[in-house]
């Protein structure tokens, strides 16, 4: 079955920072890519590695990874996540009912994570709880925060040694973009350019590709090699990366670095897919314009594998976002497309837990949480249909062989809506009150029906998703001490620490 045809229904079986080494690698032509991410990540993520191991005997720490597939709510799950960690001892049980430490607390602090650029929690956090409260910008990059929870403990060795016992709770903040680069460690430049490139093809792409596509035409890979060219045609591709993004709301994009806001990408470091370049071959002789590209996309999984090594190996937690029902909104393309990203992540996650890959960092993932999020965008009795679509999209293949690490849920990190029943000729029937988005006055709405299963294709035309978008809930300073009002956020706890 053709590739495309296998994106539409959605069955699909489907990066560097760069270290002291990384010029002499990749020749005199190519400057230190992906300038912000060195900063960040890149030079500094041998310290960001040490500060991630370092774990104290007298402390239980656990290192949760948050990230998310485009628009799907990460910097809110973070700073309601940090915020409920931090106020739930203090409040009922019914406001976080998953907090194993609830009756033994004796302390809670918020900690920079050494070596870690923080997440800026205050601020978010200020957005949310303000008099006109707005949903908090995205961060970018990467970030962290630490909980630290001191707590008695009755355990027999530690009770002979003190009555306290500490526990951290290490959340690192992390593009979603980077994740999406984890299939290409196990792609060879050939068969990822094959897969990229019928992507391109495809009708949603195509015109959006098409400066790139007419641009590579000409590109002759036994050419001498001319950067200014090469830098050239891969600026045609990145921008049609973003154009995916921005105009079409697509997120399996590859290299997923190349769209990130927070990337200074050197120009001199992008590379595009080319499957007529094989490796080995005349066309990829020194000091053509085939070994020049190959070169460019060598160093770039060199970057996605040291930042695998140094930082996401050392993250045994990994809770991956997804916002489902914005691509159900947005028509068949986009929602396949988002089941494409995730079935690929998902592969590669299976395919890299292989005994032989032990030495690769994401052997050592114990627990992954797939969480659809913006549950509070449907009415409580569709939250089981969530779960199992998200269930159809990630396999049940990869679901078995993961059963004792991964989970799904669907959860709201702040809940905007309120669930009621309303008469409809006589019957009750669900509906959500809220504050829609640029509206002002709270609405009793009716979302309908989500699919359990990924829809058919004869399906889409027939079915309407009526997913609204809604203004932040108005909480005021009352919620500074308690967790603000949520969905199953206390389950993502529950189930990282099972």
């Amino acid at each position: 079955m053709p590739f495309i045809l296998r994106l539409a229904i959605l069955r699909t079986r489907t990066v560097p920072t760069c270290g002291p080494d990384f010029l002499g690698a990749i020749g005199r032509n190519l400057v230190t890519p992906l300038s912000r991410l060195k900063t960040v990540a890149g030079s500094a993520l041998e310290s960001v590695g040490a500060a991630l191991d370092a774990s104290p005997l007298s402390v239980r720490r656990h290192r949760i990874a948050v990230t998310g597939l485009q628009r799907s709510g990460k910097t809110v799950f973070i700073t309601a996540f940090a915020h409920a960690l931090m106020t739930a001892a203090r409040a009922p049980m019914a406001a976080f009912p998953f907090f194993p430490w609830r009756e033994h607390v004796r302390s809670v602090e918020l900690l920079e994570i050494p070596g870690v650029p923080r997440f800026p929690f205050e601020e978010r956090l200020g957005q949310l709880l303000a008099e006109k409260p707005e949903w908090p910008a995205p961060t970018t990059g990467l970030g962290g925060l630490r909980i630290r929870i001191r707590h008695g403990d009755v355990s027999l060795l530690r009770s002979a040694l003190s009555s306290t016992a500490t526990t951290d709770l290490d959340l690192i903040d992390y593009p979603g973009e980077w994740l999406l680069d984890l299939p290409m460690i196990g792609q060879s430049f050939r068969d990822w350019s094959l897969q990229m490139e019928e992507l391109a093809h495809s009708t949603a792409r195509r015109e959006l590709a098409q400066p790139w596509l007419d641009a590579v035409l000409s590109f002759d890979p036994a050419a001498p090699e001319n950067p200014i060219e090469l830098t050239r045609i891969a600026a045609l591709y990145r921008d049609y990366l973003g154009r995916c993004r921005e105009e079409r709301n697509l997120c399996f994009v590859q290299p997923g670095r190349f769209v990130t806001a927070d990337e200074a990408v050197d120009p001199a470091t992008l590379f595009f897919p080319l499957s007529r370049l094989r490796p080995g071959l005349g066309a990829a002789k020194r000091g053509t314009m085939g070994a020049a590209l190959l070169a460019r996309h060598a160093a770039y999984l060199k970057l996605v594998r040291q930042f695998h090594r140094d930082v996401f190996g050392r993250l045994g937690k990994q809770v991956l976002l997804v916002d489902l029902l914005s691509a159900l909104q947005q028509g068949r393309d986009s929602f396949a497309d988002l089941g494409l990203a995730i079935r690929s992540i998902s592969d590669a996650f299976d395919e890299l837990r292989h005994p032989l890959l032990k030495m690769l960092p994401v052997a050592r993932v114990d627990r992954l949480a797939l969480v659809a999020t913006k549950a509070d965008h449907v009415t409580a009795d569709q939250h089981a249909n969530l779960v199992n679509l998200l269930r159809d999209i990630v396999g049940e293949p990869f679901l078995l062989a993961t059963a004792r690490q991964s989970g799904l849920l669907a959860v709201a990190s702040v809940r905007a809506t309120t669930d009621l029943k309303l008469r409809v000729n006589d019957l009750a029937m669900p509906f959500l009150r809220g504050i829609p988005a640029g509206r002002d006055e709270v609405l009793d709405l009716q979302p309908g029906v989500i699919p359990g299963t990924i829809p058919a294709m004869d399906q889409w035309d027939e079915v309407a998703f009526h997913i609204r978008r809604f203004e932040p809930p108005r909480l005021g300073p009352g919620f500074a001490d308690r967790p603000l009002p949520h969905i199953n956020l206390d389950k993502v706890l529950q189930f990282l620490l099972a």
